[in-house]
C-alpha cells in the first residue's frame, strides 16, 4: 500500500532558497529588501523617527517597531507604483486611436486616423468661412430632388454654390467638368498629369473656363447625381475631421485625465495597501499595548 504524498516543504538546497527568497521581488510589492537606496534610506529614518518617538526598551518593542517602518515603506512603494500605474494608463491614453475612438463614438476606422493625423500634424485646421461654404454647399444639394438633376444647365440654375465649387475642384486639377464627374463615377479610369511649375509648356497646358466647361452635355444625368450624392458625402466626411481635429488636444486632455490602470492590477494594489496597513495598526497597537503593561509593573 503506497503512502500519500507528502506537501511541499519548500526548497532543499541553499540555490534553491536563494532563488525563492527573490520571488516577492517580481513586482517589488512585497519585497523583503529595499528595492534601492532611497527605500533604504527611508526605511533608516523610519526606525530613527519612530525610536524618537517610543524610546523602545525591550527587543520586542524594537521588533514591533521594525514592523512598523517596513510597513511604512512598503506603502510608500506602494502609492509610488499606483502613481506610476495611473502615469502609464495616461500616456497610453495620448495614443491617437483612442482619441478617435473617443470621438467616433467608440470606433477606430483606420482611414480617419490617418485623415485625422495628417490633419493635425500639417495643422490643417480650416477657418470659419470655408467651412461655412461647405455646409451651404452640404444644405444646397440636399435640399433638392436629385432625381430631377438631369444636366450641368441645373445645377447652375438651382445650385450656384455647388456649382461654383466643382468648377474649381476642376481648376485645381486641371480637368474639364465632363472629365471630372465622370473620374470620380469610375475612380479606376484615372488621368494622370505629371506637370510641374518649372515646365515651359506649364501654361500652356492650363485649361480655360471655356475648355473647363467643354462637353458639359456629354455629362450623364446619372453619373452627375451620383457625383452629387457622392460630394455631400465627402464635404460632411470633411467637416467632422475638422471637427475632430479643432478637439484633438482638448479631448486628449480628457482622455488623459480619465485614464486608469487595469482594473484587476488596482485591484491588487489596494489587497496589499489594505494588509500593509493592518499589519502596521496591528503592530502600533501591540506596541502600546505593551508599554502600557510595563508601566504597570
Amino acid at each position: 500500500m503506497s503512502s500519500k504524498p507528502k506537501h511541499s516543504s519548500g526548497p532543499k538546497t541553499n540555490k534553491g532558497k536563494a532563488i525563492s527568497s527573490r520571488n516577492s521581488t517580481t513586482h517589488g510589492l512585497t519585497a523583503r529588501r529595499w528595492l534601492n537606496a532611497e527605500e533604504q534610506a527611508l526605511f533608516d529614518e523610519t526606525i530613527e523617527a519612530f525610536n524618537n518617538d517610543f524610546s523602545p526598551q525591550t527587543h520586542i518593542e524594537k521588533v514591533l517597531i521594525t514592523k512598523m517602518a517596513e510597513c511604512t515603506v512598503r506603502l510608500m512603494r506602494i502609492q509610488n507604483t499606483e502613481n506610476a500605474m495611473f502615469d502609464l494608463a495616461s500616456s497610453e491614453a495620448e495614443h491617437l486611436d483612442e482619441i478617435v475612438k473617443s470621438l467616433d463614438n467608440g470606433n477606430i476606422n483606420p482611414e480617419l486616423v490617418k485623415t485625422i493625423r495628417a490633419a493635425h500634424l500639417n495643422n490643417l485646421l480650416l477657418d470659419a468661412k470655408t467651412i461655412a461654404n461647405k455646409t451651404h454647399i452640404i444644405n444646397e444639394i440636399t435640399s433638392q430632388n436629385l432625381k430631377k438633376v438631369s444636366n450641368w444647365g441645373y445645377v447652375e440654375k438651382y445650385m450656384p454654390m455647388t456649382k461654383n465649387y466643382i468648377v474649381e475642384k476642376c481648376t485645381e486639377k486641371n480637368q474639364n467638368l465632363c472629365e471630372h464627374i465622370n473620374e470620380n463615377d469610375n475612380p479606376h479610369n484615372l488621368t494622370i498629369r505629371l506637370i510641374s511649375v518649372g515646365d515651359p509648356l506649364y501654361e500652356d497646358k492650363l485649361l480655360s473656363k471655356k475648355e473647363i466647361t467643354k462637353n458639359i452635355n456629354k455629362i450623364k444625368s446619372a453619373c452627375l447625381q451620383r457625383y452629387l450624392e457622392q460630394l455631400t458625402v465627402v464635404l460632411d466626411s470633411e467637416l467632422s475631421v475638422q471637427i475632430m481635429v479643432k478637439n484633438l488636444e482638448a479631448r486628449s486632455q480628457q482622455i488623459k485625465d480619465a485614464a486608469i490602470p487595469d482594473t484587476q492590477k488596482l485591484n491588487l494594489i489596494q489587497r496589499y495597501r489594505t494588509a500593509d496597513e493592518r499589519q502596521f495598526s496591528k503592530s502600533l497597537g501591540e506596541l502600546l499595548k505593551l508599554r502600557e503593561m510595563l508601566s504597570d509593573v
